[in-house]
């Protein structure tokens, strides 16, 4: 089973650009932020400006997540070009055709993927309860 890197660059730069493409959409998209204070035209001005600060919350939010995905197609291509595309970064194992098939960027295997979520959801609970009432 070999992965084919030429296929998989391809695709990688395929989503690069995507990805470039809607975060400066969404960045030249994006409302100027809304103060409270400005609506002083009443409820109905003040329920349209918290809409527009509900929206540029999703489109920060939906930003962030794209920009965290470029970071990690942009390390993919990287790897390519360093020769280490398709190991797992954490154990070096080779990381399987199919899940690069299907997720490209993906820096590693299942088994060392499946730990880092299970520290990341460790630490969620460790700390989610502490600011619980």
């Amino acid at each position: 089973m070999t992965v084919n890197i030429k296929h998989a660059k391809e695709r990688l730069q395929v989503k690069e650009k995507e990805l470039q493409e809607s975060i400066a959409g969404l960045t030249e998209a994006y409302p100027e932020p809304v103060d409270s204070s400005q609506a002083d035209e009443g409820p109905q001005e003040f329920e349209e400006k918290a809409v527009d600060f509900l929206e540029t919350q999703q489109e920060q939010s939906i930003m962030v997540n794209q920009q965290a995905l470029l970071q990690q197609v942009t390390d993919a291509l990287k790897r390519i070009e360093d020769g280490t595309y398709g190991r797992c970064i954490d154990c070096g194992k080779p990381i399987p055709e199919k899940r690069l098939e299907a997720l490209p960027w993906a820096a590693r295997c299942v088994q060392d993927e499946e730990k880092l979520e299970k520290q990341n959801l460790s630490r969620e609970d460790l700390y989610g309860d502490k600011w619980q009432p």
